[in-house]
């Protein structure tokens, strides 16, 4: 009885391992799994099971699960390119809030270096993909060959919402030129995606910071109405 108590628990402690272990879903499903090294949220590096050191970029990659947080790919519109960067998932349900940027990608050993430098503008155009609720149109730039020279990333947290069904994904621009700039500008399109609940479009509208916190708690309570 003993060793079929202890074969269970074994079985279980790998089972909760499994379900914690770093994986990756590519496009085709395929399911790879082992110890995500970091990302730069153009790609994403992973030393898989059987060893093998894997770089997977964005366009390539569904999403990914990695020190407990998820990964999507979602498309940015560059110029007239429509390219793929992983966000980071912050809140989903009835709107869906994402992080883009914090993160490192560890360089692997023995491959040749090109420097990497990602560029980033917001432009004030009428905006397409990746519009801006208040106009504009965002791009992320910065192809690359092959690894950063040093950990890229972007250190720099950018913020964006969507709303299934209702309109594409914009960036809220929590970090603008003055306070008041940003306040009216992360006002709007919270109130564009969130203020159909009257309670929470009071606190929206009263709001003084709607700093980042703000806004996760406004998106967290929207989602928690909508259940």
């Amino acid at each position: 009885m003993k060793i079929i108590l202890l074969f269970i628990a074994f079985v279980l402690i790998n089972f909760q391992a499994s379900l914690a272990q770093d994986f990756i879903v590519k496009n085709d499903d395929a399911v790879i799994r082992g110890t995500i090294k970091g990302t730069d949220y153009f790609s994403v590096f992973i030393s898989a099971d059987d060893k093998a050191d894997v770089i997977l970029q964005a366009k390539d990659v569904k999403n990914f699960f990695w020190n407990g947080n998820s990964y999507v790919s979602k498309g940015f519109a560059n110029k007239k390119n429509f390219e793929y960067r992983f966000v980071k998932v912050i809140e989903m349900g009835a709107v869906n809030l994402y992080a883009f940027g914090g993160e490192t990608l560890v360089p692997m050993k023995n491959e040749k270096r090109v420097r990497f430098r990602p560029s980033v503008g917001i432009g004030t155009g009428t905006g397409g993909f990746g519009g801006m609720g208040v106009g504009g149109g965002i791009s992320i730039g910065g192809g690359r060959s092959n690894m950063p020279e040093r950990p890229a990333g972007a250190p720099v947290v950018r913020y964006f919402i969507e709303k299934p069904g209702a309109g594409p994904l914009q960036e809220i621009p929590i970090k603008a030129i003055t306070d008041d700039e940003k306040k009216r500008a992360v006002k709007t399109i919270l109130l564009q995606k969130l203020g159909d609940q009257p309670d929470l479009l009071a606190k929206i509208e009263s709001s003084t910071e709607l700093n980042s916190r703000d806004v996760i708690e406004f998106v967290k309570e929207y989602n928690a109405k909508k259940k």
